[in-house]
């Protein structure tokens, strides 16, 4: 059963929804959800990573996926997007201009939500979160939040968003750009699960889940 606005406001009134700061207004089924600070904005920086892999005898960078640790891994490859260069525009596919990161086609990010949303574990937590993009945004072909819509009911902190343009246009993205929504929904019962101590990102403030 998913939350209507009355149903979300109240949530957020009794503190079993985590919404920080407090949404400005409530949808009919959902509360949207903003981009934080273009300082939050990260890239894969793929040419020190090749470099690394040829050094090693490898002629592709190759990635595997199911070993890897993103907050290892990421502290060594993950940069802000490189500031835009005159002359240049077919070298990056994301690029900062001043206060603005341009997302070109086939380009990818990782960028965070300015709120901190979730469920309280210590409110009879019985919520669970989902993270959608928005229609009209997905219709230029941007999209976000590629896996894993799922909030788990007692976690909570910024959401990291994978941000990736599929459309033909160049994507301007701006610091409290509307990019996703919140749904919630209610579970059977509270999980016996506290993902308060499994979760490595519980509480997270950056895009790798290791600021706290």
């Amino acid at each position: 059963m998913y939350l209507s606005d009355r149903d979300l406001e109240y949530a957020i009134d009794c503190g079993k929804l985590v919404f920080r700061p407090r949404p400005e207004k409530i949808d009919a089924t959902s509360i949207d959800l903003h981009l934080d600070a273009v300082s939050e904005a990260k890239i894969w920086n793929m040419q020190k990573f090749s470099e690394h892999e040829f050094a090693t005898g490898r002629k592709r960078p190759e990635l595997r996926i199911a070993h890897y640790k993103l907050g290892v891994f990421g502290e060594g490859y993950l940069i802000a997007p490189p500031d835009e260069i005159p002359g240049k525009e077919l070298e990056q596919r994301v690029i900062k201009r001043g206060r603005q990161v341009v997302v070109r086609p086939l380009g990818f990010l990782l960028w965070q939500t300015k709120e901190v949303v979730g469920t309280n574990a210590d409110k009879n937590a019985d919520l669970i979160c989902f993270v959608d993009g928005k229609s009209t945004r997905a219709r230029a072909g941007i999209m976000v939040h590629l896996t894993a819509p799922t909030i788990h009911t007692t976690w909570n902190g910024k959401v990291t968003l994978e941000i990736a343009n599929l459309g033909p246009f160049d994507i301007v993205l701006e610091e409290n750009d509307v990019i996703a929504q919140l749904t919630v929904a209610k579970v059977t019962s509270p999980p016996a699960v506290d993902v308060t101590g499994s979760s490595s990102t519980f509480g997270q403030t950056d895009v790798l889940g290791t600021g706290r």
